[in-house]
């Protein structure tokens, strides 16, 4: 798999981004990435949207809620997003700024507020944030995206439109209502929006982030049915919002000079199906990398190593 080198200074980073359906590989395929970058002299970033996600476990170190640097790889930091602490995190940076823009409208209390802003959703709204400001935080060439099952980060991108389109119109619908929200109390009301300009900005600016030509995703698949119909749907996915595709990883495959039982015999043939499926469908449009299933457990620096060497291969 050949991926285009990023800027080392200066400018944004690249982002790669590692998708598809639960249990394909994503995360493999993301941490020996990473390694391949930061031991390349890349300032490297490797963080999980997973909210089940299984950095810590490969790392074999706590990795959840903070960005960690790796102790025995140079230039890798790693962090798997804890849910919770995005939302507290949402509450101390927005919270003030819900409760103006929602009294400006009522008369509400803050612990009103505060239960606005710990609605379902809003947790997950916000990762997206949480990822733009360490894309334009400037201590990266490059990060690694392990992205949620292929279904948690189309919702996600969804909901980073509907926000940003929600936005757009809760503008408008205040500039209609503020003269009458003025004649009905009779006083002026904070101006919220200065603060929905704001959020509307963040919006787009997670959403030109993603839809950056720095942005690559790419596809891992096994070959099996579920998988590689997924693949495909994910595909188209990802094209509506304009998320360039980088290829296509097919994992877990059989080695041809397996000699072990008949089970597994008949599984390769299952698989060869499958692989000449994604090939007549990708591989003229799109490059197509094959790795095997390992003997070993991969898990620890050593077992992410020799994927890397298998991934990067020419």
């Amino acid at each position: 798999m050949i991926f285009k080198k990023p800027e080392k200074k200066g400018g944004l980073p690249r982002i790669i981004m590692f998708c598809g359906k639960g249990g394909v590989g994503k995360t493999t395929c993301a941490s020996s990435t990473a390694i391949h970058y930061s031991s390349a002299g890349y300032r490297t970033l490797l963080i999980s949207t997973d909210p089940s996600p299984s950095l810590s476990d490969i790392f074999e170190m706590n990795v959840k809620g903070e960005v960690t640097e790796i102790p025995s790889l140079s230039n890798l930091d790693v962090v798997e997003l804890d849910y919770d602490r995005i939302l507290d995190m949402w509450k101390e940076k927005f919270g003030e700024e819900v409760y103006l823009v929602i009294s400006s409208f009522l008369p509400v209390e803050r612990d009103i507020i505060n239960y606005v802003a710990g609605a379902p959703g809003i947790s997950e709204e916000f990762a997206l944030s949480y990822l733009y400001d360490l894309y334009i935080g400037g201590n990266y060439d490059v990060i690694i995206w392990d992205t949620a099952p292929a279904g948690g980060t189309l919702s996600l991108l969804h909901l980073q439109e509907t926000f940003y389109t929600h936005m757009i119109e809760a503008a408008r619908l205040y500039i209609r209502v503020q003269e009458t929200l003025k004649t009905l109390t009779g006083r002026e009301r904070r101006d919220p929006l200065k603060i929905i300009g704001k959020w509307e900005k963040l919006a787009k600016n997670v959403l030109d982030m993603v839809r950056s030509e720095e942005t690559i995703a790419f596809l891992i698949t096994i070959p099996e049915f579920l998988s590689v119909n997924q693949t495909e749907r994910i595909k188209l996915e990802l094209e509506k919002f304009n998320v360039t595709i980088g290829g296509i990883i097919v994992n877990n495959i059989i080695s041809s000079g397996y000699n072990g039982s008949n089970l597994y015999k008949e599984r390769k043939k299952v698989q060869e199906k499958y692989i000449d499926i994604v090939d007549e469908i990708y591989s003229e449009i799109l490059p197509v990398k094959k790795l095997s299933l390992q003997e070993y457990e991969v898990k620890g620096i050593d077992a992410l190593l020799k994927v890397e060497d298998e991934l990067f291969s020419s």
